[in-house]
């Protein structure tokens, strides 16, 4: 895991000589420093993301807020990035995120609605994609990935068994290990084991 965290974090490690994490933690282009890199509450107390990195994208940012370029600061003037920042959010404060989301709809500004869990399982892109499964005791679940052709990691009717809650086969995995039933009873009595069947719980 500390490998896999640390090569995920490659760009953040080799951008740094370049300076673009050279300022304190938040005032940087993407830990949310840079007022076209973060997300913004809109009036409905929703939130969108917004990620217009690009000139042509942050144009198209300016545009949508119904801002005039000729009144702005210049995008990479980092001095004048919290007062850009402050007026961006009054923007999105004016309207519900679904409003931002029709004015944005077909630009490329590189404006999303952040969504909830409920709300990516239930996206018609998603949907399309099969992106997710529904247990079988009713929530969802990202679909495995990669998608193998010859040993597919899904079940064939799109649904998928409920996660295990902790201890639910605790007393026959021991069993299949060879306890025999006196020493499983122990187990769960002196408490180094859990069961959902058992009165014996601990405390987790």
């Amino acid at each position: 895991q500390v490998e896999g965290a640390a090569y995920v974090g490659s760009f953040v490690w080799r951008t740094r000589p370049a300076g673009l994490w050279a300022r304190p933690r938040g005032e940087n282009m993407l830990d949310t420093g840079a007022p076209f890199y973060d997300t913004y509450r809109t009036a409905d107390g929703q939130y969108v993301a917004v990620g217009a990195i690009e000139p042509q994208f942050y144009s198209a940012l300016l545009k949508g807020l119904g801002l005039d370029p000729a009144t702005m600061p210049p995008q990479m003037s980092v001095d004048d990035w919290p007062a850009t920042k402050r007026e961006f959010s009054r923007c999105f404060a004016q309207r519900s995120r679904a409003d931002w989301c029709r004015v944005f709809e077909g630009m490329d500004a590189c404006v999303t609605p952040v969504l909830t869990p409920e709300e990516v399982a239930g996206d018609a892109h998603a949907a399309v994609r099969g992106s997710f499964l529904r247990n079988a005791d009713g929530t969802n679940v990202p679909a495995p990935a990669p998608r193998l052709s010859r040993t597919p990691a899904r079940p064939g009717d799109g649904t998928a068994a409920a996660d295990p809650v902790v201890g639910q086969h605790t007393e026959s995995v021991l069993r299949e290990l060879g306890y025999g039933e006196p020493e499983v009873q122990q187990l769960l009595a002196d408490g180094v084991v859990e069961s959902t069947g058992s009165k014996n719980k601990s405390h987790l």
